[in-house]
């Protein structure tokens, strides 16, 4: 007997094969990518939105399937299932009303004529919504969402961290979208906002999804800085120390050669050291060339410092926002709990200095993949969803709503001035004091502890360890009459995207598109036929 546990995260899926009679775990599987174009969760809404929710949910499935097939069981033997997520991906997973996660307020969904659906928790079957690779009749469980941006992912971050036994403390999920929560006392406030992609290595020049290959550290050593980069096994292992500077190897490590790119741990601790070594001053790289350079010709660029300011100023500006909104001083909080990839992988020394934590922290906690561990806890108690289902009524009457607080709204404007204008924070707290937002961004505190409460981002890969899907293979077809095969189309697009050009059909990866905040596809074309709202998914098998 066989249980899945399955984390629809917004940069790719994670899933779990689990024993259910002694709830050890089999194996592990995990995507690079998110299966719909695009790179954050505005991109997805945008996508199922303008091209139908049925064709968005086709598409999710279909990778979910695939990854089901990567497990290496038999999956015929599994009897149940349980996903995690935020509010969109669990929609688009389960194929129900998703408008009302694009648009905020009451008077803008009327005027669409919106009703949001019920996001509590469920139990149903895997035929309803179309997995085609287990039986139809196995249980499927989805926990609860929150609030309409706050899903089951931010519940997981409070219940497996250690945060809910704290009297004042922090917590965040350290992703695309950040899903931040404050205790004190008895009162947890709660709240979600875009993060970015930057923040997991996307949008980043060099950058990539954390994953074997992938830069995720420096440290300092006498020659100069060592880089860290994630093995097959995905523990961060050393690799050779240059002169971040200039680019110049001073020494291989065991893992030279081995860098494809850096993830966004890597960003957080390159900017880090560039901010702490005076080679950065936002928004400018005070190198020769502007460049940071590390291992095997990875590099950060000035555009890069750029993307990841406007993910590290969104966490900064939700962190002042429930503290102001808790009515207390952000110095007050001591205590931090990490969770995510980007979480559990990054520095939190570095963190601290580029502002992604509180800087009066003094006790930090990176917890991992909490998400994937909800969804594994359900599998092993399904009756866990009741008590899940009975915290998130309690949280939703303290949630605080970053898109509509105007506290939120003037912190990180304040946030984008210090990125990408090279406002000081001297300025930038008497700004807080001129909007009326009685908090201070304060000098660093003492370093702190810090407490890995894992060995890696998911704990247990299983007997059968972890297999790494790059390209889950879901492909978008285009009908284009009339196409003179051009390939403008193709030439345009920065992410190599398109497969093929002929016969009248264009041939798209799903998971390579940056999806509909792109679209030089669409405008390349000259003969103006490249439609997206007559795409079909293309059955494919994924490539391993």
């Amino acid at each position: 007997m066989i249980g899945v546990a399955i984390d629809l995260g917004t940069s790719g899926f994670r899933a779990q094969a689990i024993n259910l009679e002694n709830g050890g775990v089999i194996s592990t599987a995990i995507t690079l990518h998110h299966p719909l174009p695009g790179i954050n969760v505005m991109d997805h809404l945008t996508f199922a939105i303008e091209y139908g929710l049925e064709r968005a949910h086709s598409i999710v499935i279909d990778a979910v399937d695939k990854l089901l097939k990567k497990l290496r069981i038999d999956l015929r033997e599994v009897e149940r299932i349980a996903v995690s997520g935020n509010p969109t991906q669990l929609s688009l997973f389960q194929g129900i009303e998703i408008r009302d996660l694009a648009f905020a307020g009451e008077k803008a969904l009327e005027l669409r004529g919106v009703k949001p659906p019920n996001r509590d928790a469920v139990v149903i079957k895997t035929g309803s919504v179309g997995l085609q690779n287990v039986s139809a009749e196995v249980d499927l469980f989805v926990p609860p969402s929150i609030k309409h941006e706050l899903g089951a992912d931010a519940i997981a971050m409070m219940v497996k961290s250690g945060f809910l036994e704290k009297e004042v403390a922090m917590v965040s999920d350290y992703g695309t979208n950040a899903e931040i929560a404050l205790k004190v006392g008895d009162a947890i406030l709660t709240g979600s906002c875009a993060a970015g992609p930057a923040i997991e290595g996307q949008h980043i020049e060099k950058g990539m999804l954390a994953s074997p290959g992938a830069i995720s550290d420096l440290k300092f050593e006498i020659s100069g800085w060592r880089n860290y980069v994630l093995s097959g096994e995905m523990f961060s292992e050393a690799g050779d120390i240059v002169d971040i500077g200039i680019g110049k190897l001073l020494e291989r490590g065991e893992m030279h050669g081995k860098a494809k790119g850096i993830t966004g741990t890597g960003v957080i601790a390159g900017i880090a050291v560039g901010l702490s070594k005076g080679l950065i001053k936002p928004p400018k790289i005070l190198t020769p060339d502007r460049k940071l350079h590390f291992q095997d010709g990875v590099y950060l660029t000035e555009k890069d410092l750029e993307e990841a300011g406007k993910a590290l100023g969104a966490f900064r500006a939700g962190f002042l926002t429930l503290a102001e909104e808790a009515g207390i001083q952000f110095s007050e909080i001591k205590t931090m709990f990490m969770a995510g990839a980007s979480g559990f992988y990054v520095d939190p020394i570095k963190s601290r200095i580029v502002g992604e934590i509180p800087p009066s922290a003094e006790k930090i906690y990176q917890v991992g993949n909490t998400s994937l561990a909800l969804a594994a806890d359900i599998i092993r108690d399904p009756e866990y969803l009741d008590y899940l289902q009975s915290f998130a009524n309690e949280l939703r009457a303290q949630h605080v709503m970053f898109a509509t607080s105007e506290i939120f709204q003037n912190a990180y404007t304040l946030e984008l001035s210090y990125w990408t204008e090279g406002m000081s924070l001297e300025d930038y707290n008497k700004f807080l004091n001129a909007y009326g937002i009685k908090q201070k961004i304060t000098a660093q505190a003492k370093a702190p502890e810090v407490f890995k409460v894992v060995p890696r981002d998911i704990s247990d890969l299983g007997k059968l360890g972890l297999e790494v899907v790059p390209d889950i293979g879901t492909l978008i077809e285009i009908e284009v009459e009339g196409c003179k095969e051009c390939r403008k189309c193709v030439r345009n697009c920065p992410e190599n995207a398109i497969i093929s050009v002929k016969d009248g059909k264009i041939l798209i990866s799903s998971s390579l598109c940056l999806g509909t905040a792109c679209r030089r596809c669409v405008s390349a074309c000259p003969e103006k036929i490249l439609d997206f709202s007559k795409a079909k998914v293309i059955q494919s098998e994924a490539k391993a």
